[in-house]
């Protein structure tokens, strides 16, 4: 398996594996910060959905997350399926030929590469699956550990071959 694709299959497996984590929280733990200044886990997690979304929405166009705000209290559910569609719809335009994307931004248009665009996906997700278990941590709640969501892992989980005989 290339690397891009990989990553991707990674990210997508990774994002849902944070999501189920979340479900042993209670109420209130969902308003967690690092420090008053940070983000909660709502937050966080609403921000590591929606921004897939517009990911997606920058590279084809499919409109998979919108009519929601980060600020809302999304269910755990439903931020689930949009990540995965998310994820998902990344993946696949990872294998279209790479163009440049503009977008307005503060009254400024951007110019990004596709390339650009989906990579920086899929740092933004480990980015913030790392603050979500920081913030966790902090607060004694230990539901998430990164280990097990790294490649290594994904790479046995996805049944790779990872040694060689002699």
């Amino acid at each position: 398996m290339l690397n891009q694709e990989k990553l991707l299959l990674h990210m997508g497996w990774a994002n849902q594996h944070v999501l189920s984590a979340l479900e042993e929280l209670r109420g209130s733990d969902w308003q967690l910060r690092l420090t008053e200044a940070d983000w909660s886990i709502q937050e966080l997690a609403n921000h590591i959905v929606l921004a897939a979304g517009g990911y997606a929405y920058r590279v084809g166009g499919d409109a998979i997350s919108s009519g929601l705000d980060q600020s809302m209290v999304i269910p755990l559910s439903k931020l689930k399926e949009i990540c995965a569609a998310a994820d998902e719809f990344l993946r696949v335009q990872s294998h279209m030929p790479d163009s440049v994307e503009t977008k307005m931004r503060d009254g400024q248009k951007s110019f990004r590469s596709r390339s650009t665009i989906i990579s920086q996906s899929i740092h933004h997700a480990t980015e913030h699956r790392a603050q979500i278990s920081d913030t966790l941590k902090v607060h004694g709640i230990r539901i998430l550990d990164l280990d097990a969501i790294d490649l290594w892992a994904f790479s046995d989980i996805a049944g790779e071959i990872n040694r060689i005989e002699g």
